[in-house]
This record gives structure tokens, C-alpha cells and sequence, in this order.
């Protein structure tokens, strides 16, 4: 079981480590992520990369909002803000 607001990427580096360890462990499947997490990430991804700045509109007490921050600068986005809602 992992955490919703885990992107699929960290999931898989978190499994494959644990596979080193553990090579009979069973990985979540893409679906036991949440749709709409997964979906918000995958779009930050593809327009990261291109963009000078990515306002992230959300509350500082989601981790969902901060995990877009963070998959923001990850993809390659010079700057990613969260604005409070």
C-alpha cells in the first residue's frame, strides 16, 4: 500500500529498491494511484519543461499541491510557486 499523493515515479524507485531486498515483493499497480494525482503529475510533466514559471494553485497544507511543486522542478521548470487558494 503507498501513499495516494506518491507519484507514480517515486513509487517505482521505492519498489525497486525494496526488489533488491525483496525480489518476491509485489508492486502496486499504476491504478492503486489515485486518477487525479496521477493525471496532475503527468500534465505538470509535459509542461515543465518548456515553461519558465509553474503556479501551482492550492492550499500549503496539501500534499498533493506540494507534490506538484516538486514534480514541477523535477520536470525542468525553471520556478514552481503554490498560491494559496
Amino acid at each position: 500500500v503507498t501513499q495516494t499523493t506518491l507519484s507514480v515515479d517515486d513509487t517505482a524507485e521505492i519498489i525497486a529498491a525494496l526488489q533488491t531486498r525483496f525480489p518476491d515483493i509485489a508492486g502496486p499497480r499504476k491504478s492503486d494511484i489515485c486518477y487525479a494525482t496521477s493525471n496532475r503529475q503527468d500534465a505538470v510533466k509535459l509542461i515543465a519543461p518548456g515553461a519558465d514559471l509553474v503556479l501551482v494553485v492550492g492550499s500549503p497544507q496539501s500534499s498533493n499541491s506540494s507534490r506538484l511543486v516538486e514534480t514541477a522542478l523535477r520536470a525542468g521548470a525553471r520556478q514552481a510557486i503554490l498560491v494559496d487558494d
